[in-house]
């Protein structure tokens, strides 16, 4: 049976009325679950002035470092991003009994090498990759060159918010006063470094960055830095000579930061005539060979600027 329009009209007020009345007035509207937590408060880089101030006291070279009183800023240009840079970090003064077993621990021991790349990444952040050349395989064109590729992923060791774009509104301006005056494998001392001199936490109140300057192809960062000492591990039978001193140690150390060019030199196999700081490498071709000793090779990492290890 058909209802008259009249009626339908009726009902459908009816319907609404009744709906308005069993609503529940002031009641808070429920929550978005859809939208990030913090989106809302997101910033992106700041104007270049206000970060890079008239207070600041800059270096130029192979990028631009500035110090803005107590912080430390790089300015890193497009060209640099994803650029092999090998960090090389000494001992330019060592600690009173530091010494272990009389041929290590003194002015001038390397204590980590690294090579890292600057890289873009989401969120207005610049990523620091920690590259590894342990596995490789120079044939693109190969399913090896895919699978070793995957199997690589290389580590982001540090990560940095991008604090303004450079003054030609490229790159990046990035706050590394952290990452330096703090304690890391990049720039101070290794994890086999640290077992060796028996090295435990920093120490930050009685650590400080000595200066940052920059230089056409290299940046050079030079720290002090204070740590506790772990107990040694007691001698066999109770003999042996003094006890290891323990307490805490102060060492000023000088980091490289050197630019490698874009195109490596060949890899070669190794031969200790050859003054150049060396990483060893497992080569991946037609078939995995990470346990084939006779594919351990030794890659040159300073290419044509070969260095005396």
């Amino acid at each position: 049976m058909q209802l008259p329009f009249s009626r339908l009209l009726f009902l459908s007020v009816f319907v609404t009325l009744s709906a308005s009345a069993f609503a529940q007035p002031g009641l808070p509207a429920r929550p978005d679950t859809t939208r990030r937590p913090g989106s809302a408060l997101a910033q992106g880089p700041k104007p270049y002035k206000e970060v890079i101030t008239s207070k600041a006291v800059s270096d130029g070279g192979l990028f631009w470092v500035h110090k803005v009183e107590d912080k430390y800023f790089f300015e890193i240009p497009d060209s640099l991003f994803n650029r092999d840079i090998l960090v090389v970090s000494r001992l330019s003064k060592a600690a009173a009994g530091m010494r272990v077993g009389g041929f290590a621990g003194y002015a001038g021991d390397d204590i980590s090498r690294n090579v890292i790349q600057f890289q873009k990444g989401p969120n207005n952040k610049i990523f620091l990759r920690n590259i590894s050349f342990a596995e490789y395989t120079k044939d693109s064109t190969s399913s090896m060159y895919t699978a070793v590729n995957r199997s690589n992923v290389q580590p982001i060791a540090a990560s940095f918010e991008i604090k303004s774009l450079g003054k030609d509104s490229t790159g990046a301006v990035i706050d590394v006063t952290d990452f330096i005056s703090g304690d890391n494998d990049i720039l101070h001392f290794s994890s086999s470094s640290k077992s060796l001199y028996r090295i435990s936490s920093i120490q930050n109140d009685k650590s400080y960055v000595d200066g940052v300057r920059s230089f056409p192809i290299n940046i050079e960062i030079k720290t002090v830095k204070t740590y506790g000492r772990t107990p040694a591990l007691p001698s066999v039978g109770g003999f042996g000579g003094p006890s290891a001193p323990t307490g805490n140690i102060t060492v000023e150390i000088n980091s490289s930061m050197v630019l490698l060019p874009k195109v490596p030199m060949q890899a070669r196999y190794f031969d200790k005539r050859v003054g150049y700081l060396m990483w060893t490498n497992t080569k991946g071709e037609n078939w995995w060979s990470r346990k084939n000793p006779s594919f351990s090779i030794l890659i040159p990492l300073l290419h044509k600027n070969g260095c005396p290890t």
